[in-house]
């Protein structure tokens, strides 16, 4: 079970990226951040990221890695078509470093 205060961290962090648009803009660095849940199967990391959205009120966009059709100008154009404000579940990345 997750630590109470792993969650409140996320949170907050997750609210101060959103304050940080300008700073992405001002650089031309592209407006991301990214979290890596480890774990076995089953631990629910899937669940976690769930409950993290609902309570933010941000989509959820499934990408499966695990496919073998994807490259990296397909990748970069699936990240910048998801919608302002959501999620993207990366769904079986260890199967990229097969």
């Amino acid at each position: 079970m997750l630590d109470g205060t792993i969650c409140e961290d996320l949170i907050a962090d997750i609210k101060r990226f959103e304050k940080g648009i300008d700073w992405y803009k001002d650089k031309g660095v592209p407006y991301r951040r990214g979290y890596l849940l480890h774990g076995p199967p089953g631990t629910g990391k899937t669940s976690f990221t769930l409950a993290i959205a609902g309570y933010l009120d941000y989509s959820i966009c499934y990408l499966n890695l695990g496919g073998g059709r994807l490259d990296d100008d397909s990748l970069n154009r699936c990240l910048n078509n998801a919608p302002a404000k959501s999620i993207i579940l990366l769904e079986d990345i260890d199967a990229v470093f097969v």
